[in-house]
């Protein structure tokens, strides 16, 4: 009897970390929101509403350090060596793993949008590198 009862409980347990387990990143083509960023004005305010843990992939332009010395992903495409975006890392070990990354080499990353306006370049944040 308490073998059925713990068989049970384990069921369901399983069952509700299965509804409660969040849905899998969308994987986004950068050139494609790129297109719709530069029509937008360069302003990232219109993508908003589906840009959280979005899957991209490109091409590692440079690695540059920000004003608070953090470092900073530039990155492109494949068929477009122009910045398209640039990448801030989640935690120290992702920021290692962007670190180590060369110009040249393509990448895949799951990182929410952030706001950017003005600059001819979209801004990710909180990127995990696979």
């Amino acid at each position: 009897m308490q073998f059925k009862l713990l068989f049970a409980t384990a069921g369901v347990m399983l069952a509700s970390s299965m509804a409660t387990a969040e849905p899998a990143p969308k994987a986004v083509d950068l050139g494609k929101l790129y297109g719709r960023f530069e029509k937008a004005g360069y302003s990232s305010l219109e993508l908003m509403e589906a840009t959280k843990q979005v899957l991209i992939s490109g091409v590692v332009l440079d690695v540059v350090d920000s004003f608070s010395g953090n470092s900073i992903l530039k990155v492109g495409t494949s068929a477009n060596s122009q910045e398209l975006a640039r990448l801030s890392a989640a935690d120290d070990a992702q920021e290692d793993k962007l670190n180590a990354l060369q110009a040249g080499a393509k990448f895949k990353s799951i990182c929410d949008l952030a706001f950017s306006s003005g600059a001819r370049y979209m801004s990710f944040q909180n990127c995990v590198f696979k």
